[in-house]
C-alpha cells in the first residue's frame, strides 16, 4: 500500500465519520464527546476496510432507534437513562474493540502481512456483533412483562434495568441483534468481496456463523460479568440496586458491590473483546 493509498483511505474514513457522525449528533444519539469518539472508531474500521464500516454502521443506526424505541415506557421502569446521546465512554465500549480490529488490519494491510488478516476480520465482526447482540438485549429486553431472572441464579427475580437481568423477550432480542450483524456482514462481503476474503459460498457461510455465534455467546458472558463483578451501588431512597452514581429518582448513591474498576463501559469492552477472541478462535478452527 503506497503512501498516497494510505492518505487517501484515513481522509475517507475521516469524511464518511463525519457524514454519518453530525445528522447523529443533531438526532441526539451522540453527545459532543461521543460524536468525536465516534469518528475516530469510524475512521479505524473504514481503513481496515470500507465493508466493515458499513457493518459498524448497520449496528449504529439500529442499536441507536431501538434504544429510542419505546423509550417513555423504558424511562417510566427505571430501565433507561434520561437521554443524553451516548458518551466517549460508551462508545468506547461499544466499538472500541472493532475499531483496534480495523487497526490492526490496516497495519496488516501496509506491510502486507499475508497470514494474519483473515482471523483479524473475524475479530472485528465478532465484536460488532456483540455490541449489536447485548444492546438489542438490553434494550428490547427492556419491554418485557415478564420480570427479569439474574442469568447466575434463574429464581432470583431482579428489576427491569439490573445488569445481568435476562427476560425472555430479551434473550430473543440478543439472539436476532447477532444474527443481523451476521447477515449484513455476510451480504456485504458476498457482494462486494474484500481482498483479504474471496467470494467463495463457503467462506461466507463462515463469516455469517462465526459472527453470529461469537456475538451471541459473547452476549451471555456480558450478562454473566454484569451480575458478578460488576461495581454496583445502592440508593437509600429507593432501597434498590443501580449501576450509577446517581440513582434516577436524583438521589446520591453509595457503594454496594462487584469491583469498582469494572463500570458498566468496562463490561462492554470485556464482552466485545471476547466476541473478537471467540471469533478468531472459531476461525482457526473452522
Amino acid at each position: 500500500m503506497t503512501i498516497y493509498e494510505i492518505a487517501v483511505n484515513i481522509a475517507l474514513g475521516i469524511l464518511f465519520s463525519l457524514l454519518i457522525g453530525l445528522p447523529s449528533y443533531k438526532k441526539g444519539y451522540v453527545d459532543k464527546s461521543g460524536l468525536l469518539t465516534a469518528m475516530i472508531v469510524g475512521t479505524l474500521v473504514f481503513v481496515g476496510g470500507w465493508q466493515y464500516f458499513i457493518v459498524i454502521l448497520a449496528f449504529f443506526i439500529s442499536s441507536s432507534k431501538i434504544t429510542k424505541y419505546k423509550y417513555d415506557i423504558k424511562l417510566a421502569r427505571q430501565a433507561a437513562e434520561k437521554w443524553a446521546g451516548r458518551s466517549y465512554m460508551q462508545v468506547i465500549g461499544a466499538g472500541g474493540v472493532a475499531a483496534l480490529m480495523g487497526l490492526i488490519l490496516f497495519l496488516l494491510r501496509i506491510f502486507e502481512h499475508s497470514s494474519m488478516p483473515e482471523l483479524i476480520v473475524y475479530g472485528l465482526l465478532g465484536a460488532i456483533s456483540a455490541s449489536n447482540s447485548d444492546t438489542w438485549a438490553v434494550e428490547i429486553g427492556a419491554l418485557s412483562n415478564e420480570e427479569p431472572v439474574l442469568i447466575t441464579n434463574p429464581t432470583r427475580r431482579v428489576p427491569h434495568g439490573t445488569s445481568g437481568g435476562v427476560t425472555k423477550l430479551g434473550e430473543l432480542a440478543s439472539f436476532l441483534g447477532a444474527i443481523f450483524i451476521a447477515i449484513v456482514a455476510a451480504l456485504i462481503l458476498f457482494i462486494f468481496p474484500d481482498s483479504i476474503l474471496p467470494n467463495e459460498p463457503l467462506l461466507v457461510a463462515k463469516i455469517f456463523i462465526i459472527t453470529f455465534i461469537s456475538g451471541f455467546i459473547a452476549e451471555k458472558i456480558d450478562s454473566v460479568l454484569g451480575a458478578t463483578v460488576q461495581l454496583k451501588y445502592w440508593c437509600p431512597k429507593c432501597n434498590k440496586e443501580t449501576d450509577n452514581k446517581i440513582h434516577k429518582c436524583g438521589t446520591k448513591t453509595r457503594y454496594y458491590r462487584g469491583y469498582r474498576i469494572i463500570t458498566n463501559e468496562v463490561v462492554n469492552i470485556l464482552s466485545t473483546t471476547a466476541g473478537a477472541l471467540i471469533a478468531i478462535f472459531l476461525g482457526m478452527l473452522v
